[in-house]
């Protein structure tokens, strides 16, 4: 489009717009916020707003859409959930106060993307908003991690290197869940070789220029803005990449932060983790326990994460599921959370005096961070207030704890009286509802605050006696009855005498304006008046802005205090929670034990349930039936678990891992005892699923699944396998799950729960010493089963397959014909078994108890036949083995096989 042919609007639109390509900028236009171009046509299909067109520029229309500024926030979170990244232009000038057509300056204020949202109608209040840097070392191979939740000031970098670091990156950001990651743009060296598919994490892809993720550049923005010397306090000393990552997003939040508004007080810090640091959890094992989303996809089904969250604060929310992600391996850690619990279960009143007191705190973390941040609103102040009132009330209840972590939260509650008071003293109980301060929005500051600002208002607030007096005055003068002064937005203050007595104005009127039956005067009294009123409107806002400025800034000063206060009162939240739960729904403690180095130490579950099941049970007036188990690093190192579909093999398998997690929080758990080990990992193999977009079938997916657990195992993890070999032909998937087996019985040594339908496996236990059979009963009754979930030892002798497939709802007739296929194989097979065992009539197959009438016995996957023929053959000299002996050898040896 030819320059000259722009107007001058849409080239400051185009000038502003070159500035921020990448984000869909949103150019205020009065009491709109306008988005023209390529912009419009995207807004318009995301937000479902009509989209219209300007005129033509070059002959051409422009597309335009637009939505109104006070409701913006609403429309700035769906373009932003879209994965789109907005830039706000704001009116810097009012453009009633401009003299002829001037153009009212426009600036971009803030770029608002995915991850770095702040205002709170934009972000899920129990959920931590991240944003992630991702720096990768091809050579290597190494991989460096920095992720930030600018709305609470957490701060964190972490760095992996060896052949498994992509896949531990991608495990981390599939637990992190980032709503943005920042990498290198694609055609730099630096990302080559990281393919990394974001979708599985819901992160949008932001690319930088390679320059940002330089060591020294980052470590150079990383010490200015800490104020230090070196990172070594930090912990970042030799992580390179995890530098380069946490430089890069510093750079970012600069790049796109509140153009004249606050800065980052509130990202004080900068904490290096290690893995090791909590119990390890991949994102397979997140997904299969079902710890804070749905297996399903359904973000409301049931959760460990919802049926454990009573918190009273977002604050305590967030730290809930931190802490469900993260568990603690540290037992000082655990122990100090778990006596905390034992004391805050124990003082009925004192625990629900404290949740009711949290209730009333707001989310002390974001608005900390919207005050260093220069955009928090005047309301906000006054809730800041109110919520920091009951901090003493709260430091109250715990100043005589007994628990070494209540007394720790004791003194960590700052009570920020100074800040309480300073707020009180400047803020007005009830300050206008506005986002930010405008031309007529006054009214913030509290009266008697400011000497200055309460003579302005004096003068405004005599306005209409001082009109009332020369109203009077003038009428006296004149003679004129009906003169009147009056005020309006064109025109100001004007006289206004009616046309019958316009001989009677006085000389020193000055003539303003005509109308049909009066005329408008003025005189130099009421423009001296005018003026000085007008002044003062003015000075009164620009007073106010200027201590409401003042008041956040002291504030931001205050942000470590704030966020040190913030912190303990998340903690006490959560525990407060945990001690509610455990006293609602008959937790009990969990006892710690200690484990030496080959893993020995017993795991000991007696009368346990399932926390989410039993929930949804008892809401449908149902009661859970407990199991108990047992596990230690000898003779009950893996148990393998049989029974039927729907028996509870599963629930089973899950309960077990959650109710060490949950210990390992801090948390009491659903049994009637439990003595427990420090788990380092937990590894699932449950359930089927694919990845057909990059060519993983279900069976791949599984097996590879299987490989991590087998290969990065230790004797103190715990391993639940479900149905491992399922998913290929019966003897492959036999036969691997038997290898499974004894590879973790003799090499892994892991604590190992193995639940399958392949009844072969259970003669493992007889033949390994770690291995027993244990197994989820049922009872059949009139041609029915009845599934009594209780886990009971022994192996189960049938699967009820056909049962559960009748449940199911399969048609009758193919119900039937599966009874009538199944005899069949089961009267062959116990024909054969009938004629190899020792002493058996060969003719007694078909004359022999009916199937039904006893259990079947299976061929077992490795007989004794098997291995004296391969013994045979491993002993026979083929070189020395003449063409006759061969062949009496291959004879005996199908003798003995058929």
């Amino acid at each position: 489009m030819a320059a000259e042919n722009i107007t001058p609007l849409m080239r400051q639109y185009q000038t502003l717009k070159r500035q921020h390509p990448q984000a869909l900028l949103l150019f205020r236009l009065g009491d709109f916020y306008e988005l023209f171009y390529e912009d419009a046509i995207v807004a318009a299909r995301i937000l479902q707003i009509t989209l219209t067109s300007r005129s033509r520029e070059s002959g051409q229309p422009v597309p335009m859409c637009g939505v109104p500024h006070h409701s913006a926030e609403n429309y700035i979170a769906r373009l932003l959930r879209a994965g789109h990244k907005v830039a706000i232009c704001e009116q810097m000038e009012d453009a009633a106060k401009l003299k002829g057509r001037k153009l009212v300056r426009r600036e971009v204020v803030r770029v608002i993307t995915p991850g770095t949202a702040t205002d709170l109608a934009l972000l899920e209040p129990k959920e931590n908003n991240f944003l992630a840097a991702v720096a990768w070392d091809s050579s290597v191979p190494a991989a460096g991690l920095a992720f930030v939740d600018i709305s609470t000031g957490e701060f964190r970098a972490t760095e992996w290197s060896g052949a498994d670091a992509r896949a531990k990156l991608e495990d981390e950001l599939l637990l992190l869940r980032p709503r943005e990651v920042l990498m290198p743009r694609p055609e730099s060296l630096f990302t080559e070789a990281l393919p990394l598919d974001l979708g599985a994490s819901g992160g949008v892809e932001t690319r930088l220029d390679d320059w940002v993720f330089r060591e020294d550049h980052a470590e150079r923005l990383l010490t200015t803005h800490f104020g230090v010397v070196t990172l070594e306090g930090f912990g970042l000393t030799g992580h390179r990449l995890a530098v380069s990552a946490a430089g890069a997003i510093l750079h970012y939040l600069q790049d796109t932060s509140v153009k004249g508004g606050g800065g980052l007080e509130h990202l004080d810090r900068l904490a290096f983790y290690d893995q090791p640091d909590a119990l390890v959890l991949d994102s397979v094992s997140v997904r299969n326990l079902e710890l804070v989303t749905p297996a399903a996809g359904d973000d409301k089904g049931p959760t460990l994460l919802s049926c454990l969250d009573d918190t009273c604060t977002p604050l305590g929310a967030r730290l809930l599921r931190s802490w469900i992600l993260r568990p603690s391996v540290d037992a000082e850690e655990i122990e100090a959370r778990l006596a905390a619990v034992a004391e805050l279960k124990s003082q009925t009143v004192a625990r629900e005096e404290i949740r009711h007191d949290l209730t009333g705190v707001l989310d002390l973390e974001r608005l900390n961070s919207r005050i260093t941040l220069g955009v928090v609103m005047p309301r906000e102040l006054v809730a800041l207030r109110h919520s920091l009132g009951r901090i003493p009330v709260l430091r109250g209840f715990l100043a005589a704890s007994r628990a070494a972590r209540l007394a720790a939260l004791h003194a960590q509650l700052d009570e920020l009286a100074d800040v309480r008071e300073r707020i009180a003293a400047a803020i007005a109980d009830d300050p206008p509802a506005v986002k930010a301060f405008g031309p007529s929005e006054t009214g913030v500051i509290r009266a008697g605050y400011n000497a200055d600002l309460d003579d302005l208002r004096a003068l405004g607030s005599k306005g209409r006696q001082t009109i009332a007096a020369m109203e009077d005055r003038e009428r006296k003068r004149s003679g004129i009855a009906s003169l009147k002064i009056r005020y309006n937005q064109v025109f100001g203050y004007y006289i206004e005498v009616s046309k019958a007595n316009l001989h009677l104005v006085p000389a020193d009127f000055e003539r303003k304006q005509t109308l049909v039956n009066a005329e408008r005067f003025t005189m130099p009294e009421l423009k001296e008046y005018e003026r000085r009123v007008l002044d003062a409107d003015e000075r009164i806002l620009e007073i106010e802005r200027r201590l409401f400025s003042e008041l956040r800034q002291w504030i931001s000063t205050q942000a470590g205090r704030l966020r040190q206060t913030a912190a303990a009162l998340a903690q006490l939240d959560v525990l407060a929670t945990f001690a509610h739960l455990a006293a609602a729904r008959n937790y009990v403690r969990p006892e710690l034990v200690a484990e030496d180095d080959g893993g020995r130490a017993e795991l000991v579950l007696a009368g346990a349930r399932h926390p989410v099941i039993e929930r949804l049970l008892e809401q449908r007036g149902e009661r859970f039936v407990p199991n108990d188990l047992y596990l230690d690093g000898g003779a009950h190192l893996v148990l393998l678990i049989t029974g039927p579909n729907m028996g509870g093999k599963s629930t089973y398998l899950r309960q077990a891992a959650l109710l060490v997690l949950m210990a390992q929080m801090g948390s009491f758990v659903p049994a009637q005892q439990a003595r427990l080990p420090i788990v380092d990992r937990i590894f699932t193999r449950i359930g089927a699923s694919d990845n057909l977009a990059r060519g993983r079938s279900t069976f791949l997916v599984e097996m590879s699944e299987v490989a991590a657990i087998l290969n990065l195992a230790t004797p103190h993890s715990l391993v639940l396998l479900d149905e491992v070999g399922r998913g290929t032909a019966t003897f492959d998937g036999l036969s691997i799950a038997w290898a499974v087996v004894e590879h973790i019985h003799a090499e892994t040594r892991c604590r190992t729960l193995f639940a399958t339908h392949y009844h072969e496996l259970t003669e493992l236990g007889g033949l390994l010493s770690g291995v027993q059979n244990v197994h989820v009963s049922v009872k059949e009754a009139g041609g029915n089963i009845v599934f009594l979930r209780r886990v009971e030892p022994g192996c189960a002798d049938r699967s009820y397959g056909i049962e559960v497939a009748r449940l199911a709802g399969l048609p009758r007739r193919v119900i039937e014909r599966a009874r009538e296929i199944l005899a069949r194989h089961e009267q062959k097979e116990h024909k054969l078994s009938a004629e190899l065992s020792p002493g058996a009539d060969p003719g007694a197959g078909e004359n022999g108890a009916s199937p039904r009438s006893a259990p079947a016995a299976q061929q077992p996957l490795f007989t004794p036949i098997d291995r004296e023929v391969l013994e045979a053959l491993r002993d026979a000299d083929l070189d020395q083995l003449r063409p006759i002996d061969a062949l009496n050898l291959l004879a005996r040896l199908k003798d003995q096989v058929s």
